[in-house]
């Protein structure tokens, strides 16, 4: 206990009185400008569980949209994973965009005047 007196020893109403300088910001006004200003393509994450859901995606790619798909689910099935992921490139293929893994459980497909760089920027190649 003398301890931790002898830590907050040099402690005082001064240095406690600088939390009081503290201005909260309101950003809203920022905020509301981003969100009613439309964007040209969106980042859209998405879970692909089975095949029922590659119309989604590929409507989302030919609308212009960049996809990061999470494909773990669809791994415990090399058939159904080895199709869908046919018909992503087949829809990259036919808008002239892109597609690579990112790890073991991840798929960026991009569209149309996007190209996914493959090598790292940090940690080696």
């Amino acid at each position: 206990m003398a301890a931790l007196k002898e830590l907050f020893k040099g402690a005082t109403k001064k240095s406690i009185s600088k939390v009081d300088e503290y201005v909260d910001l309101d950003l809203s006004d920022y905020e509301e400008v981003i969100e009613n200003e439309p964007a040209e393509m969106y980042i859209r994450i998405a879970e692909l569980n089975n095949l029922n859901e590659l119309p989604d995606l590929k409507k989302e790619v030919y609308d212009g949209n960049m996809l990061l798909v999470d494909i773990s689910l669809l791994k415990r099935d090399k058939f159904n994973l080895d199709r869908a992921i046919k018909e992503l490139k087949q829809v990259v293929e036919d808008v002239h965009g892109d597609i690579a893994g990112v790890g073991e459980e991840q798929v960026i497909v991009a569209p149309m005047g996007v190209r996914i760089d493959r090598s790292k920027i940090f940690g080696g190649k």
